[in-house]
């Protein structure tokens, strides 16, 4: 394949461990742990880099290689990778040394992808080419619910590798859109990496979609990727955010609702917002926010949700003008206000409650676990029945399906 034809994502590849961004302390202790390969044979053999695809796993062992000079024999996803195979190719290669002397790494792209009768045994077979190698074994997996990973876990050890962080790949998109004269705005080059949900392999892809068929296609011309985030992940892109509509689509990914991340933000905002007039204008959003929640609970007007997002991603936005981002542990909110959530939740369900527990002739322990939280499903997909079910207990509309509804 020419130089013109090369995909940008494999053009681009580190060639050294320098240029590999984001995760840097797992990668630091995979350099680690293979360099003492040189002085010998470590009693843990392998390890496992566990993590969604694009964010460096391969690419992170290959520049290792070329920068120990060291020999990578690769079986990836390509391979046949059956039993047979890892019992005879596999197990060959780290058994045996190599023929200048250098040291071998032996990288399985992949190992959760043994799936179907043509790969049963492989994970069996994987487990004695561990306790057999004389070589640094590396294995990657996307998938940490795999049953294939199961037993193989328990003999290596694990690195996890997490979606490159936006300011990361923002950075490498920059720079190889420098690199082929490519001029891309900034707000462009964010929206791209905030549109690939942490894949740095499809960030440069999408990167190089838009190079080639112009500014015009635009974010909005690329393939979409559903993604929901943690609420630490959401934090942190929401405070790396410069653009209001990059700020609300971190808002619409999270993973929490609306009251919590609210108690989050009340937590953490400080944290990034340090000046006093950062301050000012970060919690003024903030509060307008909440006052716009107590509205949608009080009258169930749910068209005020996107105002929610509106204010606290204006707030952000705007109100960090001075204090730069820097990566930090964002703290639970204090349990007062765990507490104060718990409190309100529980006082707004006990009517109904009761009254299940009535009819049911339970506790209401054992109804809010089996009755109010089907309800609360039910609801969530009809929310007409939301009337049905008020009638039939006897209850405001507004206590029933507060929380599902918010979904």
């Amino acid at each position: 394949m020419s130089e013109e034809t090369t995909p940008w994502s494999e053009k681009y590849r580190p060639s050294s461990m320098n240029q590999v961004v984001g995760n840097t302390e797992a990668m630091n202790e995979l350099r680690d742990w293979v360099i003492s390969w040189k002085r010998a044979p470590q009693k843990v053999k392998a390890i496992l880099l566990l993590g969604p695809p694009g964010v460096g796993k391969t690419s992170a062992v290959i520049a290792l290689c070329k920068d120990l000079n060291a020999e990578l024999v690769e079986f990836n996803a390509s391979d046949k990778r059956n039993k047979g195979v890892i019992e005879t190719e596999v197990w060959t290669a780290v058994t045996q040394q190599t023929l200048d002397g250098r040291m071998r790494v032996v990288l399985l792209d992949e190992i959760d992808g043994l799936s179907g009768t043509s790969d049963r045994g492989g994970a069996g077979a994987i487990l004695k080419v561990i306790a057999d190698s004389v070589h640094p074994v590396v294995m990657t997996a996307n998938d940490p619910e795999s049953p294939r990973l199961k037993e193989i876990i328990k003999y290596c050890r694990v690195l996890t590798i997490r979606p490159i962080e936006l300011q990361d790949m923002i950075s490498v998109l920059k720079r190889i859109a420098h690199l082929n004269e490519a001029e891309i705005p900034d707000n462009v080059l964010e929206e791209v990496a905030e549109h690939s949900s942490g894949d740095l392999r499809a960030a440069i892809s999408d990167l190089e979609a838009i190079a080639i068929g112009g500014l015009s296609l635009g974010v909005g011309g690329l393939s979409s990727r559903d993604v929901r985030r943690g609420i630490r992940e959401t934090l942190s892109r929401l405070f790396m955010a410069t653009n209001p509509i990059v700020a609300k689509r971190a808002l619409s990914e999270a993973d929490v609702d609306e009251e919590e991340m609210i108690l989050w933000l009340e937590e953490n905002m400080n944290l990034h917002l340090t000046t006093r007039s950062e301050q000012n204008r970060g919690y003024e959003a903030l509060s307008l926010a909440d006052l716009a929640l107590g509205r949608i609970r009080r009258r169930q007007s749910w068209r005020l949700l996107a105002y929610i997002h509106d204010f606290i991603s204006m707030g952000i936005v705007v109100g960090r003008s001075e204090t730069p981002f820097r990566r930090i542990d964002y703290s639970e909110p204090s349990w007062p206000l765990l507490a104060w959530r718990g409190a309100r939740r529980t006082d707004k369900i006990m009517e109904p409650l009761t009254k299940l527990s009535r009819i049911a002739g339970v506790s209401r322990r054992r109804a809010a676990r089996v009755y109010y939280d089907a309800i609360e499903q039910t609801v969530a997909r009809d929310p007409k029945s939301g009337e049905f079910f008020a009638r039939w207990l006897g209850v405001s509309r507004g206590l029933l399906g507060s929380k599902a509804s918010r979904r």
